[in-house]
């Protein structure tokens, strides 16, 4: 990533080329031999298949099916060996310890709750509705604590499950992985939900728990100010252009980053753009798309699920304007039958082992991603066989195949992206845009496409928080975090007391659920607030140099991961290339750190 340089972020630099490169992953002397003894795969076809991914990608592919064949039982046989030693340790933990693995507080203790505030004073306030702020809530009523509200901006709950509604829209991790841990639901449609189903769930849980009366609906937090006199937040909001000041003890911001769409800003004439525009994340279901030219700008997670649906549409042609190539694998999905729901309904016990060697299955891929070990060839070996057997013509596989390893962006999940692009009614333009006329798009070459629509798949402002907040002495979080955002542990900011930022920084997943990283720092949040009670205390914050020392910590094991030094540029990055956004670990370790609260490491006040 170090190659990359700023200005190759952006659409419109016309002396951006995408880079050949021989691959970062040309394998040790040590790792030759684990793969070719312990495995029994051939030493020249190792080398010659996997490590020069230029050659790859131009085209040459070798007719030893052998080599795949070899690969996926590698693949199959770490995975197994993974979830098997993960079940047994997760056993043995939970015989020793006592419950770890449900994620779920298991304590009776209850919080102090102040019922008898002042109007407008609360000891919580939630900003958000999806699975954090949801989650927040349930946490919070299950240790006795009723006195806080959830604002919404939206007039749902479900945050980005119910404002991203595009065609095609859906999880790409499994469904009984992406949902609590302690509210399973037996009743999922597919192996990976969709966007409607995912929404439901959210709903039921909403009114399962009792929280949807706590929730100001159509309500847009403006503002939070720490008011040191007071020891509370002040918390701006506006609804039907009235503006109102909340104050409470404890924020959580749960609007997570995936809540703002991101636009490209530097490309001369969208202004003049005569037909219909939108983004994914604010999708426009009046669009009709039959016989029309359309264009979607951008080959992402959102791209490669709406594509497919729109040249379903019968619209009349179909441009891909791709900046890079995305890797992807197969989305073995399929519906689940009646039998397994009423299986998996009666004997729920089925259903949480089934999450377990889902869980354990996806922290097998941080050997890959996080500690480099050699299997990471495998998985490239294995990605690269689908796409060669998906994409037969020579000129569009070296256009589709990414220039960096496996697992460094976001992977992908499709089964339709590498059909849909050999359409004859799709056109894949890899040339950066220049310009946008009234009625079409001007390429760097100078090639001009007429299209009547146009879909932004431009993904969310990642690397700015989604609202301005001032802590002690006015200090601004936007300030702080402007050469690079960083939290203790993901959920924490010095200058910051008794806020807690879910799923902020270095705390998002690059292999697995999010929802389980989440659970850690739901717990953490009750064992905090539950400390805060007990001993009469009014506020906390991170010490500096405990914030410091950490995030160093973090940024030295990220510097020896896929998503430092796989050769590319993400949104898991910032501007400078500093991994702003995953936890370099398995996600167990994450949960060890978050079991208790460090009190020692933070300023306490009475």
């Amino acid at each position: 990533m170090n190659n990359i340089r700023r200005e190759e972020m952006y659409w419109l630099n016309p002396n951006w080329v995408q880079p050949v490169r021989k691959s970062n992953m040309a394998p040790t002397y040590w790792q030759r031999l684990f793969m070719t003894k312990v495995f029994n795969i051939r030493r020249d076809l190792y080398e010659e298949q996997i490590c020069d991914i230029s050659v790859r990608s131009g085209g040459e592919v070798s007719d030893d099916k052998q080599f795949s064949v070899d690969c996926q039982m590698i693949h199959y046989l770490l995975t197994i060996i993974v979830v098997l030693l993960g079940l047994i340790s997760q056993f043995l933990y939970w015989l020793v310890f006592d419950s770890f693995g449900r994620y779920e507080n298991r304590s009776k203790r209850k919080l102090k709750c102040i019922e008898d505030q002042k109007d407008g004073e609360y000891n919580a306030i939630i900003i958000g509705t999806g699975f954090s702020g949801i989650g927040t809530a349930i946490k919070l009523k299950k240790h006795g604590m009723n006195n806080y509200i959830l604002i919404e901006r939206h007039g749902h709950v479900g945050g980005t499950w119910y404002a991203n509604k595009y065609p095609g829209c859906a999880c790409d991790v499994p469904s009984n992985l992406y949902s609590y841990s302690f509210e399973p639901n037996p009743k999922w449609s597919h192996y990976f939900s969709r966007q409607p189903e995912i929404a439901e769930y959210l709903e039921y849980c909403t009114d399962k728990y009792n929280i949807r009366r706590h929730i100001q609906f159509n309500t847009n937090v403006t503002q939070l100010k720490w008011i040191e006199e007071r020891q509370l937040w002040q918390v701006t909001t506006q609804s039907n252009n009235q503006e109102k000041q909340l104050f409470a003890r404890i924020v959580v911001a749960a609007t997570g980053p995936l809540s703002n769409a991101s636009y490209p800003t530097d490309i001369p004439g969208i202004d003049q753009f005569q037909g219909q525009m939108c983004h994914t994340a604010e999708w426009d279901k009046t669009i009709d798309f039959k016989n029309k030219r359309v264009a979607v700008v951008g080959t992402g997670a959102s791209a490669i699920q709406v594509v497919p649906e729109i040249q379903q549409m019968n619209v009349s042609e179909l441009f891909v304007f791709q900046r890079t190539p995305p890797w992807i694998i197969p989305r073995d999905d399929r519906r689940i039958s009646d039998f397994e729901k009423r299986l998996l309904t009666y004997f729920p016990i089925i259903q949480k082992l089934i999450r377990r060697c889902l869980y354990w299955s996806r922290e097998a891929l941080v050997l890959s991603f996080g500690y480099r070990w050699p299997t990471r060839y495998v998985n490239q070996e294995l990605v690269m066989s689908n796409l060669n057997r998906e994409i037969k013509d020579i000129e569009l596989r070296r256009k589709v195949t990414p220039p960096w390893d496996l697992g460094c962006k976001r992977v992908l999940i499709s089964s339709d992206w590498y059909p849909t692009l050999q359409k004859p009614n799709v056109k894949l333009v890899t040339n950066r845009i220049r310009e946008i006329k009234s009625h079409s798009i001007i390429s760097q070459n100078g090639d001009e496409y007429p299209v009547d629509i146009i879909i932004w798949s431009t993904g969310f402002q990642t690397q700015k928080f989604a609202l301005p907040i001032y802590g002690i002495n006015g200090c601004s979080l936007d300030e702080q975090w402007s050469e690079t955002m960083k939290a203790y542990r993901g959920i924490t900011v010095p200058n910051f007391p008794n806020l807690f930022i879910l799923l902020g920084p270095n705390s998002r997943l690059g292999h697995s659920s999010v929802i389980i990283m989440l659970e850690a720092q739901l717990k953490y949040i009750v064992e905090t607030l539950l400390y805060i009670d007990k001993n009469n205390l009014r506020s906390f914050s991170i010490k500096q140099n405990v914030y410091d020392a950490y995030n160093q910590w973090i940024q030295s094991k990220l510097n020896k991961t896929v998503w430092h030094l796989g050769g590319c540029h993400s949104w898991y990055q910032n501007a400078k290339g500093t991994v702003t956004t995953i936890w370099p670990d398995f996600t167990w370790i994450y949960h060890l750190l978050m079991k208790k609260f460090d009190y020692q490491n933070y300023i306490l006040e009475k």
